[in-house]
């Protein structure tokens, strides 16, 4: 009979265990499915995609340069003296452009002059147009894109031109003096960013060209060499800097989910009025749902904590959705943004709603007065584009926040925000 007795209270114990752990997974998910809604229903700031840039103009990111350094000639055959003894000094002049962050190109200019196989000093002139790759244009970048430090190999052609006219250092006489042969350019070339437009840059760049370049020698192989070190500056030219391409991932996630709970949120609607049903059908697109599943949650969420903005305006309906800038612009840096103002038209005509926008930039980067200009531009750029939609000027109230520093990163704080009431 004991044993029994023991066997019912340990299975007991063990129904009391299974409720009671049932009970807790159930706490846990409830209070995991409700952070997980409100973090998706938090308005999002943009994020960029890794490595990834689009296109921009052809006047931007060009770039002037100018070293000055030492060179020293190499030349088949060898001739007489050490490297030390070949050594003169070198002037490069470059003009370029970057097309991406990683590739560019680049016009060069290098002379003055070398010392030949027989030591003789002559003057040169070279140009050459080279390929350019940025190998580390993606490590520490700043707001604009540009890495602090860069590391460019490169290769290139062009024409080298021996202007001196040396008679008696010919090995044959059909060598003419003054030539003007092919020639490659090779080299790496290493960038400090020192200001906004502004390189330190050094370079280890050699030349290779046909044996005669120096008078002495056959003319009809490459054999002849110039090794150069140098040092200077480099500044860029118009605009600087890529833009970034925005993450739609995010807010594809959100309105996934958004769709996702208005479905079930109509489902459990649909079940107790058809209408509703037939309502829900004739509107069936994502965007609008997103909004209407937003309308829904207000007694839900009614948290004001979640914007100082609504309190400001004493919203009634939703949640903040806001409308990101490039920096000092009123253009969005994502026009796909725009899908969301045709939604909120729709929902604001068919519910009568007043439309509040909001203007602001962030407060780190430009005057105040500036950031007061950039504002109302932002403001003014949703309002246009609620109008093409629809809207009438009398539905909608514009603020200007000026500069702020509400969100981070600081890109954040570029943006316009749609609110609306009753």
């Amino acid at each position: 009979m004991k044993k029994y007795v023991f066997m019912f209270l340990l299975s007991l114990t063990s129904m009391v265990s299974m409720a009671r752990d049932s009970i807790v997974t159930a706490q846990q998910r409830c209070q995991i499915e409700a952070r997980d809604k409100a973090e998706l229903l938090v308005p999002l700031t943009p994020s960029y995609l890794d490595d990834i840039t689009s296109t921009t103009g052809w006047d931007n990111n060009w770039f002037v340069e100018a070293k000055g350094g030492t060179s020293a000639f190499i030349g088949t055959p060898i001739g007489c003296g050490d490297l030390f003894d070949r050594v003169m000094p070198v002037l490069q002049i470059g003009v370029g452009k970057w097309f991406t962050p990683a590739v560019g190109g680049r016009i060069g200019y290098q002379g003055i002059k070398f010392k030949n196989a027989n030591l003789q000093s002559m003057k040169y002139q070279f140009v050459h147009a080279d390929f350019m790759y940025n190998l580390t244009h993606n490590l520490q970048c700043n707001e604009y894109g540009l890495s602090k430090f860069d590391v460019i190999p490169y290769v290139g052609v062009g024409m080298i031109r021996n202007s001196s006219n040396t008679p008696g250092y010919f090995l044959t006489d059909n060598v003419p003096s003054g030539n003007h042969p092919f020639a490659f350019s090779y080299g790496v070339e290493f960038r400090y960013l020192l200001a906004d437009r502004l390189h330190l840059v050094g370079e280890v760049s050699g030349m290779t060209t046909m044996k005669s370049f120096d008078c002495v020698g056959a003319s009809s192989r490459f054999g002849d060499h110039m090794v150069s070190a140098s040092v200077g500056l480099s500044y860029t030219i118009g605009k600087r800097g890529w833009k970034k391409v925005v993450d739609a991932r995010p807010y594809i996630n959100q309105n996934n989910y958004l769709l996702k709970r208005y479905s079930e949120h109509s489902q459990q609607a649909n079940a107790n009025n058809n209408i509703e049903a037939q309502s829900t059908d004739k509107n069936n697109y994502s965007g609008l749902n997103s909004l209407r599943y937003r309308m829904s949650l207000e007694n839900e969420n009614n948290d004001s904590s979640l914007d100082s903005l609504s309190q400001k305006t004493k919203v009634t309906i939703g949640v903040p959705i806001y409308f990101y800038f490039k920096l000092n612009t009123a253009k969005l840096v994502d026009k796909t943004q725009l899908v969301n103002l045709d939604e909120i038209a729709k929902i604001a005509k068919e519910q009568n709603l007043t439309i509040h926008i909001s203007g602001a930039a962030d407060k780190a980067t430009g005057s105040n007065k500036r950031n007061r200009h950039l504002s109302i531009e932002r403001a003014k750029y949703i309002g246009k584009q609620l109008i093409k939609r629809g809207i009438s000027k009398d539905s909608m109230k514009a603020t200007s926040l000026g500069g702020i520093n509400q969100f981070s990163p600081k890109e954040a704080n570029r943006f316009g925000v749609v609110l609306l009431t009753h």
